[in-house]
């Protein structure tokens, strides 16, 4: 995937214009050579959704042969209190039946977009999925996308430094999610399986101006796109990729030490859970554990995080699984991270520990602890990845 030559960036307006743009990777770009609008998946398997759109739109063909100028199926006025649903023939939007398999509404205004109650920026692609289900998709462009992502992942009242770091890791994450998928059905989910994203629910004009600060801004590591992954809270050292995920290692996302984050109430936390209570979140999770007799900590990453836990078993028997497994099965708001020790009481198990996520790549209230001490955004994301340049792949205006 060809990029261009590296731009050294600043986030001071004076550096706007001087800024030098490289081309966009062929895998998210358009014939024009700019970024393609993103594909947020809202809903799957639905019966139907509540529709409001407060301007005029078309309804257009929509999937990978209508790519160009596709025909317009209808002229439709607002519409105030619609439902879009499907039958075994048709797709329904308002009181029109067409029988395509997908179609999108094209928005003639901004922000004119409401879906069961929720308002949106851009399209809405829908797609016919059988037995009268359908799947609702968020069609835009990426720095509108990114408004609804930053705010349902960081704090508006949040340092500048901290909310642009946190533009360009949601912008870079994206972007490595449309090449991955980019012949798929969908680019993202609209929820914590990608990005938590909520349209314009929790837009702020704080929040809106560290997107646009940083337009068209990611991060490359030779010169691709990797994963961005980033968390709540690491508790003291970040984690290496390898250690969590089925991820080869990787520069950027290797362990770096992270004293910033200590004001995050998830920078310590102690747990107590009932004996019977992890039996039956381990059985639940499929693990297969009848009986539950002791859990150890049985192998720890360099960092000192629980890499495995070992359980024991009736009849002698134990079974060996990843502490990141561990952790999902018992469920992360109960066990916020794999960094714990643990020790058998008389009520259950105490787990002593710190952070709150898988620990990789950005942990956010470093990145906060970071800006409040004066770093800038660049600053911020050469610490957490560390390797990785800074780069502006598009202009938006």
């Amino acid at each position: 995937m060809a990029v261009g030559v590296v731009a050294t960036l600043c986030l001071a307006p004076s550096c706007v214009a001087r800024r030098v743009v490289t081309h966009v990777p062929s895998e998210i770009a358009t014939p024009s050579g700019a970024a393609r609008p993103v594909r947020v998946l809202l809903a799957e398997n639905v019966p139907s959704a509540g529709l409001a759109i407060s301007a005029p739109y078309t309804i257009e063909p929509w999937g990978p042969r209508t790519r160009g100028t596709p025909a317009v199926l209808a002229h439709c006025p607002p519409l105030a209190d619609g439902r879009v649903r499907s039958s075994a023939a048709a797709l329904i939007v308002g009181d029109r039946h067409f029988p395509d398999d997908a179609v999108l509404l094209r928005i003639q205004g901004s922000a004119a977009l409401t879906v069961d109650g929720r308002r949106y920026r851009g399209d809405l692609a829908v797609r016919r999925l059988g037995e009268g289900r359908l799947a609702l998709l968020n069609v835009l462009p990426i720095e509108d996308y990114l408004y609804g992502v930053l705010g349902g992942e960081t704090y508006p009242g949040w340092p500048a430094a901290a909310l642009e770091a946190q533009a360009v890791v949601a912008r870079s994450y994206a972007m490595w999610r449309m090449a991955q998928r980019r012949d798929g059905p969908f680019d993202l989910y609209a929820t914590v399986m990608d990005q938590n994203y909520l349209g314009m629910a929790k837009e702020d004009p704080r929040l809106n101006a560290a997107v646009d600060r940083t337009a068209g801004m990611v991060l490359l590591y030779q010169m691709r796109l990797f994963r961005c992954y980033y968390h709540s809270t690491c508790g003291g050292h970040t984690e290496a990729v390898q250690e969590v995920f089925p991820d080869p290692p990787l520069l950027p996302l290797s362990a770096v030490a992270c004293p910033y984050c200590k004001d995050s109430k998830h920078f310590s936390w102690t747990r107590l859970i009932p004996k019977v209570e992890l039996a039956d979140a381990l059985a639940k999770s499929g693990q297969g554990i009848q009986q539950l007799m002791g859990i150890a900590v049985s192998a720890r990453t360099a960092t000192g995080r629980a890499k495995e836990i070992t359980v024991t078993l009736g009849g002698g028997r134990s079974a060996a699984m990843p502490a990141s497994e561990f952790r999902l099965a018992v469920g992360p708001s109960k066990l916020p991270s794999t960094f714990f020790d643990l020790r058998a009481t008389a009520e259950g198990y105490e787990f002593q520990g710190r952070g709150f996520g898988h620990g990789v790549g950005m942990c956010q209230w470093g990145s906060k602890g970071m800006a409040d001490a004066h770093f800038s955004a660049p600053e911020i994301l050469r610490h957490y990845y560390p390797g990785a340049q800074l780069t502006r792949l598009y202009a938006t205006h």
